[in-house]
């Protein structure tokens, strides 16, 4: 039968726009009964078009047969959707992938409880360390971790778990024959030894400006949850944030600077309503009653302070170089205290440490005194959502302050 969907595949070609669930429940998902139908049963089907009909026509399954051919010289499983290897969350998506060609073990594919980690190519540093402890974290904890494979945050999330010795999944936009990003080459082979290499593009296929959209809807398609970390506002990994939306699932993102320009689309995520993101547990609390089975919550850290892997050694897309102007940062803003708002004692009340910009400062004087929700920060700093969230990471990353249950942060 696996032919026929490829077949299928070549006919319709490979696109996010396809309504491929609707189409195969036309014929009962049987792949076979609509290269068997006739050009009349095909278009009072009322789910193909007349140009689609038309490829169908004059596309052979010889040409399906020459990719089955080299799959198997490459030695690539191939899945298709009545597979029992084929990723059960996958099947539910309007536009699934008639094929899935594979590299690696295939039950990882079936986990109970992937989670994607999404972000930019040009990540800074200290984004690359927070996506591979995110993903070291969420690994340890039962979750199996799922990602493009890009530079950037992509790699940090798949060496993260990788890290621990985890299963993790690198969803291609690309044949897994074809060497894109030599770069990452290492990290491909390391994943197909423990884990899953997967693509819906066929053997040696080259990428495309069009093929990594589509293969975003894979990566959200397949996940419980897409956390973003760091992403541009036309940043592809909100591409893969909103399919996870449109398909009913969890979307997170982790904040980042307000006035960083890498951080803006993540930062929208949240105002829009994703969930904000500190620690793995912000994202195990979500899934732990339904998936008390697959997680170990005590292997939840709630700091980020394990370190997975050396942030340097992850290969990143270079940033443009900017001409640097006079007045091209930002003033800063003052953030007065509202002294109501948290109550000051004079006991325990030790000055912020000197050379931190003016909202941590004010957020460190806040919490000298008692632990406090974030509404409360909120209200006592005037800060805005995402600049807050933004601050609050940082200064938990830092060591400075913690998050414990129910949003409450405290002193270190």
């Amino acid at each position: 039968m696996t032919k026929y969907f490829v077949w299928l595949q070549c006919a319709l070609g490979i696109t996010s726009s396809l309504r491929t669930q609707e189409i195969l429940a036309a014929f009962d998902g049987n792949a076979r009964a609509i290269f068997d139908a006739s050009d009349y049963d095909r278009r009072v089907s009322g789910v193909f078009t007349a140009a689609q009909i038309d490829r169908m026509r004059r596309t052979t399954l010889a040409q399906a047969e020459l990719i089955c051919d080299e799959c198997a010289r490459l030695k690539l499983h191939m899945l298709t959707p009545p597979d029992d290897h084929y990723p059960a969350l996958l099947r539910h998506i309007m536009n699934l992938p008639l094929v899935l060609y594979v590299r690696g073990d295939l039950s990882c594919l079936q986990h109970s409880l992937p989670i994607a980690l999404v972000g930019t190519r040009r990540a800074d540093r200290n984004s690359v360390d927070i996506a591979s402890r995110l993903a070291g974290d969420l690994a340890r904890a039962g979750c199996c971790i799922v990602s493009g494979g890009a530079l950037g945050i992509d790699a940090a999330a798949h060496w993260g778990a990788l890290h621990t010795r985890a299963k993790t999944v690198c969803v291609l936009g690309n044949g897994i024959a074809h060497n894109y990003l030599p770069e990452n080459a290492s990290l491909r082979q390391r994943i197909a030894q423990s884990g899953a290499v997967v693509s819906e593009y066929p053997g040696n296929t080259a990428p495309t400006k069009h093929s990594f959209p589509t293969r975003n809807r894979i990566i959200a398609g397949m996940c419980a949850g897409t956390i973003v970390v760091e992403a541009g506002e036309r940043s592809g990994s909100l591409i893969t944030a909103t399919c996870a939306a449109e398909q009913g699932r969890d979307v997170f993102a982790v904040p980042g600077d307000a006035f960083g320009s890498t951080y803006t689309g993540g930062n929208k995520l949240i105002r829009e309503g994703a969930k904000p993101v500190f620690s793995s547990a912000d994202v195990l609390e979500e899934y732990e009653a339904s998936y008390a089975h697959v997680l170990n919550m005590r292997q939840a850290a709630r700091d980020l302070q394990r370190a997975s892997v050396i942030p340097e050694k992850v290969a990143v897309k270079r940033k443009p170089a900017q001409p640097v102007e006079a007045d091209a940062n930002p003033p800063e803003r003052n953030y007065p205290v509202t002294p109501a708002a948290c109550h000051p004692s004079t006991e325990g009340n030790f000055p912020p440490p000197a050379d931190l910009p003016p909202l941590e400062q004010a957020l460190v004087q806040c919490l000298a005194a008692k632990p406090l929700h974030i509404d409360e920060l909120a209200k006592a700093t005037s800060a805005g959502l995402g600049e807050l969230f933004a601050a609050l990471t940082k200064l938990e990353i830092a060591g400075i302050i913690k998050q414990t249950p129910g949003k409450i942060f405290t002193r270190c």
